[in-house]
This record gives structure tokens, sequence and C-alpha cells, in this order.
């Protein structure tokens, strides 16, 4: 089941996101931060151009999304983006990642999103994960270069 987060949510969205970040290439250089993550999750659950959605199996937490949507920076036109998705390991290859993303992309359209992004920055399982999102309809627009100083 996709569901709307609440904040009685947060803790699991933080473990969630924690393991999130071991698996990730970010897990090298930055350090977690599991506060921040929760004020993170608390200011989207609230906001009105916020978005946490969780994905549930047998009553547990098994992923989530989270996004927001603001105005171009060359327009009023507004554009979906999302902050991460991740599913526990022991749950992919599944649907929920499918459905998190289906119901995102509803989420955005009913709040007039013009223009949705997503990106894959944590180096895991890109090709995969960019296969996912072109079946659901977005397409490729462009690269993303990093460099940790």
């Amino acid at each position: 089941m996709i569901r709307t987060a609440t904040r009685n949510d947060i803790p699991a969205l933080i473990a969630l996101g924690a393991s999130m970040y071991q698996e990730s290439r970010y897990a090298e250089n930055s350090p977690f931060d599991a506060l921040k993550c929760a004020d993170l999750a608390d200011h989207l659950i609230s906001a009105d151009a916020g978005c946490v959605l969780v994905a549930e199996h047998n009553g547990q937490i098994i992923g989530w999304l989270a996004g927001g949507i603001g105005e171009q920076w060359f327009s009023r036109q507004l554009m979906a983006f999302e902050y991460g998705v991740f599913i526990s390991p022991h749950h992919r290859g599944g649907s929920a990642g499918a459905r998190l993303v289906k119901s995102f992309m509803a989420w955005a359209k009913e709040h007039g999103a013009a223009v949705i992004n997503m990106g894959i920055t944590t180096g895991v399982h890109e090709e995969r994960t960019g296969e996912l999102y072109s079946r659901l309809g977005l397409s490729r627009t462009g690269l993303l270069y990093s460099m940790e100083v």
C-alpha cells in the first residue's frame, strides 16, 4: 500500500534513510545527520509544497519517496522534484518502487506541476532505476557531474 506519510512515520523514515545512506556513495565522505533528516521529513509532511509517501507491506514501512514542488528558476511554471526514493533491499524487485513513483507523479500533477524531475545520484542501481523511470514515462534529459572537495 502507498500512502502519505505522517509525523508518526518519521522514525521509520530515518531508519530507512540511514540504510539508503550506508548503501550510497555519500557514506564515503559525508556524515549522516538523523536530526536534519527528521527536520526535513517533518517540514515536507506539513508543507503544501512537500510530499512524503511511504510504501507499506504487512503494516511495515518498506520504502519512501520524498519530494517537493516549486517554480522553475526562469519562470513561474511549477516543477516537481524528488529528494530521494528508497526501497528496503529485502523488498526490491516488486512493485513498491513503481507505485511510489506513480503516486508522486499523480501528486505532482494534482499540485500543478508542468514538469517532473527525478534523478539518480546515490550510485545504487542507476541503470535499473533509470529503466523504471523510463517505463513510467520520464525521459533522460541530461547528466549530473559531481566532485568531492
